[in-house]
C-alpha cells in the first residue's frame, strides 16, 4: 500500500522527526497502530530507510512520541473546552465531552496512538486541579453536588465520551453521539444531586 499522499515528500534532517511523527500519524490513522513499519514512515518522508532511527530507537519509540504529542494536543482541547468550568459546570463538562468526540474524528491517528493495545494509561482529564475552588466548588454546591465530586464526574464524562467516540469509530451507534453524550452527561449530573440530600 502506498503511503499516505500528504506525508509524501523530502525532508532535511532539521525537521524529520516531526515529520515523522506527522507520517506516523496519517500510518495509524490509515492502517491502525500495528498496521505499518519504521520503513513505511521513511517513504512517507521520502528519506533512506536508515534515516528515522537517527530519531527513534525503533517504531514503539516512534509510537510512543506521537502518543505524547497526542495527550498534549488532547489536553490542550479538553483545558480550552473547560474555561475553568463557566458559565456552570453541567455545560463546561458536556463542552469536555464534545471536545473529546471532535479530538478522536479530527486527530484519529494520535486518537488510536493514545490508546493503542500497551500503552500506557492516559491521565484522566481533571477539570480543575483545585476542585474545592471556585468557581468549580461553588457552581457544584449549587446542584446539590460536592466539590469532591469533581474528580469522578471528570472520570465518567471521561468514560462516556471515550466509549461513544470508540462506538462511531466502529460504526456502531445507533444515534448521534452528542445526542447520547448530551443525555448522559445530563443523567449524570442530575443523578448525582439526587444522592446528595441521601447521603447528607
Amino acid at each position: 500500500m502506498a503511503p499516505p499522499a500528504k506525508a509524501r515528500r523530502s525532508y532535511h534532517h532539521g525537521n524529520l522527526q516531526p515529520a515523522l511523527l506527522d507520517a506516523a500519524a496519517a500510518l495509524v490513522a490509515e492502517r491502525g497502530p500495528e498496521g505499518f513499519s519504521m520503513l513505511d514512515a521513511a517513504r512517507a518522508c521520502g528519506v533512506s530507510a536508515s534515516a528515522p532511527y537517527k530519531h527513534f530507537a525503533d517504531k514503539a519509540a516512534l509510537l510512543e512520541a506521537l502518543a505524547q504529542r497526542a495527550l498534549a494536543m488532547l489536553n490542550a482541547r479538553l483545558a480550552a473546552a473547560w474555561g475553568d468550568g463557566r458559565p456552570e459546570p453541567g455545560a463546561a463538562f458536556l463542552r469536555v465531552g464534545q471536545a473529546y468526540l471532535a479530538f478522536a474524528r479530527e486527530a484519529p491517528g494520535h486518537y488510536l496512538a493514545l490508546f493503542r493495545a500497551g500503552a500506557a494509561p492516559a491521565p484522566p482529564p481533571l477539570p480543575d486541579r483545585r476542585p474545592d475552588s471556585p468557581p468549580l466548588g461553588e457552581a457544584l454546591a449549587a446542584l446539590g453536588i460536592g466539590p469532591g465530586a469533581a474528580t469522578e464526574i471528570a472520570l465518567q464524562v471521561w468514560a462516556i465520551s471515550h466509549g461513544l467516540a470508540s462506538l462511531e469509530r466502529a460504526g456502531q451507534l445507533a444515534l448521534p453521539a452528542e445526542q447520547l453524550l448530551d443525555r448522559g452527561v445530563g443523567r449524570l449530573l442530575r443523578g448525582l444531586a439526587a444522592e446528595a440530600p441521601a447521603e447528607a
